[in-house]
Order: structure tokens, then C-alpha cells, then sequence
């Protein structure tokens, strides 16, 4: 299962390339050159503070308006403006995240450079990039993945320069979540969310290592939060340290199904909603309960049962992301997995449970992140990188091999496995959970 996070982030890798000097009137593909707008050239006015003069740069203004129709589908727009401090800081750029369900609508920069000439990017500053290319997903089989990043590269962009970025985006339509990071590797002087719901329309927030933020109501139903001064979280001196998205201070705003009181409500939310993305993609075909019952025909008791299921598809679905829009949360149909003999873990998860249905053993769904600390049980949202499975263990089953149970309010015992990992056996789990 892939992140999803902000739209924007800031690239490690991007040089700058090309000096396009502001021409009015050349149309590009993005828009038609034009003079930088007045909130660019207000931020521009904003003087460095002295808690930023060691960073490589600094973000002086980055604002988020999410409009949300009468459906739930929203449209995103930011605007932001960096300054270049250090050498160091000159890889700094926009990108925007996009998928085949999504349309960016406009995707502009400028830079004001350190001779204070006003420059524009032109479309070819601008390049496409995929996860892989963009080093977010490493060390993993990539068959066919559609989400790709709008990535520009600011003229002029050097030591005193300071980039403006502006966009709008129209989301897919099951995003119903904004998750708001509001800590970078480097300071922000003024940040803000705003979201702008129809009438009658309810949202619930959540905060993951910050305190929380009272939103002004600037118009019946129109929220915003304000942010001045955000420290940068910086991990170069901290030893064995968490990742850094279990640091960094984010904001979860939901305006879907878990926009509802409290957080078990709103975690019981975003259960109902994962259950029903992947309603009947567990269903067994003829050829899977054939194959699950072969498996256990001769195993002499449930941890038999098990650990022939599970060998097999440790040892024979191998691991590939197959990624189209939605199929980022979505699993493909047991069926398909079967035939096709490969997945990616929400994919051998699915397998996982049609084969355990039919032999008659209930097993769910379990989003996680394989890092310590990204779930926040006080932040409810989507937030995750992983999926694995929680398969129901017997009441009468009492067998020491079994170490990674939980009993969930029900009173139930599950046994909680990473089909994906091909090494850990059934029973336990590998270190990074």
C-alpha cells in the first residue's frame, strides 16, 4: 500500500536548471507567463528570523484551501513561498502529486532572485516523475504504478532567491481527508489550512505531536487554522531515531464518514471504510478453495491448518505493486492475485483471507505502518504504508506458537500476520511491526 500524504514536499534530488526571465504574454502549458501575483510579492516582504539564519531555507508562507463540493470532492489549492539561505538549500522545489483520478488545474512558480529580477518558470521547468524515480519507494518491485509527481525546477533559484509556488487541484473523489504536515526539515514562518465545506456538512480534526490549534470560522462552515513559527525538526545529531513522519507534527481533517465524535468512532469510521473498499475482493474462486482445502487436508490441528496457507503464499505469490488510482488503498480480487501468482501486500493479504474462508477460518483487513510511531491512536486518519491480516483464532485453541495475538473488544483472540514478509512464520512478526 502506498503513502498518502501532502501534495507538496520538498525534493532532495532536484537541480536547478534554465533562467527563464519573466516575458509577459508567452503562453505555456501551465498558463501564460504572467507577473508574479500580490501574495508572492507579499511574502516576499517577510524578513528571515533569526531561529532560521543556520537552515538551508525557509518557508515564509505555505497556505492550503480545500473546497469541498456537495458530494465531498474537493479542490485543492496552495500557495508558497521558499527562501534560499544556504548552497544547500537550492535543491529546494513544488512538485503535486496526481493519479488518473485527479486533475491539476494549474501548477505555476516564480523567483524572485537575489538580483531581485522577477523570473518565471517555463513548461520546461517543469518535469513528470514516478514514486520510484522520486526514491519514495526503494528497494520494491515495481510492475505498473499510475500516482506521478509535477515536479518544477525554479529559475534562478540560489542563495537570497525566494520561490513562489501556486496551484489548484481537483482530488478524487474518495478522498475525503486532508492529513496537513506541518513540520519540515526546515522552518516555516506562517502556515495555514483552510477548508471550506457545504452547509450541513460535518468535519473532525485530529493532531499527531502538536497541540491543538483553534479554527476560526470565517463564514458559516468555512474553517481555517493558523500556524506561525514552526520550529524545523531536525534528527542530524539524534541517535536510533524514530522515522521522521512519527516526529514531525501533522493535522488530520476529515470531512467523509469519519467526520464523527471521538476517536474510536472515528477509527471504527475509517474501518468501515477500508471494509468496504475491498467488499468481495476476498471472494474464493473455485480454484482457490480447491487449492486452501488440498492444503489442509491433512493438517492434524489449527496451527497446521494455518502454517500451510501461509507457506504457501509466503513461497509462491511473489511481491509487486500494481497500482492504478484508487488500487493505491484497493486491493485487485483474490482471483486475480491467484491466477496471476503476485501482489503487493494488500493483494497477499486478500489472498490470505479468501483462502482462509474457505476453510472456514474469518481473518480482516489491518492497515498499519511499518514504522514505529506514524499511527497515532489520538490521530485517526489513513495515514499508512502497509497492510496486513488479523485472522481469528478459536476460543479453544490454546497453542504457545502462537505469540502475536490480541484480543480485540469483542473479546475475540486474532492472530495478527504480514503475509508479505517471506520469512517471518506464522505465529509471529517480523521486527519492523
Amino acid at each position: 500500500m502506498q503513502v498518502r500524504t501532502s501534495r507538496f514536499a520538498f525534493l532532495a534530488t532536484v537541480a536547478c536548471c534554465g533562467m527563464a526571465l519573466f516575458a509577459s504574454g508567452s503562453a505555456t502549458a501551465w498558463g501564460k507567463q504572467e507577473p508574479a501575483p500580490q501574495w508572492a510579492l507579499y511574502a516576499a516582504k517577510t524578513h528571515t528570523p533569526d531561529y532560521a539564519k543556520d537552515s538551508s531555507a525557509v518557508i515564509l508562507f505555505d497556505e492550503y484551501v480545500e473546497s469541498v463540493d456537495s458530494q465531498g470532492r474537493a479542490t485543492e489549492q496552495e500557495r508558497e513561498a521558499i527562501r534560499i539561505l544556504q548552497p544547500q538549500g537550492r535543491h529546494q522545489a513544488c512538485e503535486v502529486a496526481y493519479d488518473v483520478d485527479e486533475k491539476i488545474n494549474y501548477f505555476r512558480e516564480w523567483t524572485i532572485g537575489a538580483d531581485e529580477k522577477t523570473y518565471q518558470a517555463k513548461d520546461t521547468d517543469f518535469i513528470d516523475e514516478g514514486a520510484e524515480e522520486m526514491g519514495m519507494v526503494k528497494d520494491v518491485p515495481i510492475l505498473f504504478q499510475t500516482e506521478k509527481f509535477r515536479i518544477v525546477h525554479p529559475p534562478a533559484a540560489d542563495v537570497g532567491a525566494t520561490i513562489f509556488c501556486e496551484s489548484e487541484e481537483l482530488l478524487p473523489p474518495w478522498k475525503q481527508e486532508k492529513i496537513w504536515g506541518i513540520q519540515t526539515g526546515i522552518p516555516i514562518v506562517f502556515e495555514a489550512l483552510e477548508i471550506d465545506l457545504p452547509a450541513g456538512r460535518a468535519h473532525s480534526e485530529s493532531w499527531h505531536r502538536y497541540q491543538p490549534v483553534k479554527a476560526s470560522e470565517a463564514s458559516p462552515n468555512q474553517w481555517r487554522w493558523e500556524i506561525k513559527d514552526m520550529q524545523k525538526l531536525d534528527l542530524r545529531d539524534v541517535k536510533a531515531s524514530p522515522d521522521e513522519d512519527a516526529l514531525a507534527a501533522r493535522m488530520t481533517v476529515n470531512w467523509g464518514d469519519a467526520a464523527v465524535d471521538g476517536r474510536e468512532n472515528q477509527w471504527h469510521a475509517l474501518g468501515v471504510w477500508f471494509t468496504n473498499l475491498e467488499a468481495h475482493r476476498p471472494d474464493p474462486s473455485p480454484e482457490i478453495t480447491a487449492k486452501a482445502q488440498e492444503l489442509v487436508a491433512r493438517a492434524p490441528d489449527f496451527f497446521a491448518r494455518l502454517t500451510n496457507i501461509t507457506e504457501y503464499i509466503q513461497k509462491n505469490i511473489r511481491y509487486f505493486i500494481v497500482e492504478r488510482g484508487i488500487g493505491g488503498f484497493q486491493a485487485h480480487p483474490a482471483a486475480d492475485i491467484f491466477r496471476n501468482r503476485y501482489g503487493d501486500c494488500k493483494d497477499k493479504t486478500t489472498l490470505l483471507i479468501s483462502m482462509l474462508q474457505a476453510v472456514g477460518i474469518p481473518a480482516y483487513y489491518v492497515a498499519v505502518d511499518s514504522r514505529r510511531g506514524v499511527v497515532d491512536p489520538d490521530a485517526p486518519s489513513s495515514y499508512g504504508d502497509h497492510m496486513i491480516t488479523a485472522i481469528e483464532v478459536p476460543a479453544e485453541v490454546k497453542d504457545s506458537r502462537l505469540q502475536a495475538v490480541v484480543t480485540g473488544h469483542d473479546g475475540k483472540r486474532y492472530l495478527i500476520f504480514d503475509p508479505t514478509n517471506e520469512r517471518t512464520p506464522a505465529g509471529n512478526l517480523p521486527s519492523y511491526l
